[in-house]
């Protein structure tokens, strides 16, 4: 294997080189091996993001620092809230939840119950229950595959405290409704935005509604720092309070100078609250900061894609139907979801083996009825569901995704379409 070595470079040579690496030719070797033409995503970093993390490691500064609180500065800033950085998206929602519970001063009780859509990713619900709160499973819609607001109607008891919302695959809940169920029912909103990234609704952006918002930057989401998570808050003691979840409780990662710590308490190691250690890296940060100037281009991208996909898929309607976004919703497409229609003549299995047959890599909605997941049963006590999840039902059973990134080439829409179109007069002549 080539080896990347330069004794003392100046950083145009190390530009060069790094881009030598990246070039088209080097970038198209990530497909070699993968029986995949048209994985689910490919990297969309560079030259830029490399450099930022060469840059951290050469100065000996990797753990949580400067650049995490740049990033921080220019997420928040971008979605006028504060921005606490974690170490994933799970993290991220699993100090929202640590936050409300009254140990930690927040407004919940242990056994307090938070509704959830049933077709989610399971870390949402594991927080939930790791915070000692019970979970209910809402039923979704399955055109537009978030939470329906007739099953959320009816699952609010008097029990039930709180909404955790979720944004899937780029579209946006139905935020005038949703807020005003929470209102009436004086139920605290908090929002999972992992799949949303720049996504709006009415031009509010998704993650901005409730008290809290998670979001992720795993490698196939809208932008990446490999590993990696934010929060959002606009309230500047729920801030201190992740600050603090995230580094082990300590006092150090709260930004208030009321403590009133004890006077027999070193302040380089008070702890202040119960706590975890889901830091982010340096490299991370830095990969984000480069990431999130090109997230406009990339959802700009995405929502082109989107729409010469739905063009050209939209003749298949008699067979399956692509995910329905509401005209207030400025979607940042995550994929491209559909759903089999109940008449179709064919599974869904039999149509995703063929395109992965065919190199079209393909995924389920997500985990599906999460309802029907084995490990849920585990918890019977702490997780119930809606009498009915129908909706759920239809995308655990026939929905499924292609991926949609930036930059996609109409060849390349072209290819898939034809692939999809060779599958359904297979199916006409059997």
């Amino acid at each position: 294997m080539e080896r990347f070595v330069l004794l003392n470079p100046s950083i145009s040579e190390l530009t060069s080189k790094i881009d030598h690496y990246l070039s088209d030719t080097k970038r198209n070797n990530q497909l070699k091996g993968s029986k995949y033409w048209y994985p689910l995503n490919i990297a969309t970093y560079g030259v830029d993001e490399i450099l930022e993390a060469l840059d951290s490691m050469c100065a000996f500064q990797t753990s949580m620092s400067e650049k995490t609180r740049l990033f921080e500065y220019e997420f928040g800033s971008k979605f006028n809230s504060h921005a606490i950085m974690v170490n994933s998206g799970s993290s991220a929602d699993l100090l929202i939840t640590f936050a409300l519970h009254k140990n930690s001063g927040g407004p919940l009780d242990t056994g307090d119950e938070i509704l959830i859509p049933a077709v989610t990713w399971p870390t949402q619900l594991w927080a939930i229950v790791m915070a000692r709160f019970n979970a209910k499973l809402v039923d979704v819609d399955e055109k537009t595959m978030n939470i329906s607001i007739d099953s959320l109607k009816k699952s609010i008891t008097r029990k039930t405290k709180a909404l955790f919302i979720t944004h899937l695959m780029g579209n946006v809940s139905d935020m005038d409704e949703i807020r005003d169920i929470c209102e009436k029912n004086n139920l605290l909103l908090i929002e999972d935005s992992c799949e949303s990234l720049g996504s709006k609704w009415n031009g509010r952006y998704a993650g901005t509604f409730g008290l809290a918002s998670s979001f992720s930057f795993f490698f196939s989401h809208h932008i990446t720092t490999m590993e990696g998570g934010m929060i959002l808050t606009q309230d500047d003691v729920l801030a201190d309070k992740f600050r603090s979840l995230r580094a082990h409780g300590w006092s150090r990662e709260q930004r208030r100078s009321d403590l009133n710590l004890p006077a027999n308490i070193d302040t380089r190691y008070a702890f202040v609250d119960w706590g975890f250690n889901v830091r982010p890296t340096e490299l991370q940060a830095g990969f984000g900061s480069a990431q999130l100037k090109k997230l406009d281009t990339f959802n700009n991208s995405r929502k082109i894609n989107a729409s010469l996909f739905v063009k050209k898929l939209e003749e298949f309607d008699n067979f399956f139907k692509i995910m329905d976004v509401n005209e207030s919703v400025d979607c940042a497409w995550f994929a491209l979801p559909m759903v089999i229609n109940t008449d179709a003549s064919f599974s869904r299995e039999s149509l995703t083996s063929y395109l992965e047959k065919s190199g079209i890599e393909t995924r389920p909605i997500v985990a599906g009825n999460l309802f029907n997941q084995p490990a849920v049963q585990k918890f019977r006590a702490e997780i119930s569901a809606a009498p009915t999840l129908r909706g759920a039902e239809i995308l655990h059973n026939s929905g499924f995704y292609v991926g949609i990134r930036p930059f996609v080439s109409e060849e390349e829409i072209d290819k898939i379409y034809n692939t999809f179109l060779r599958f359904f007069e297979n199916i006409k002549n059997t």
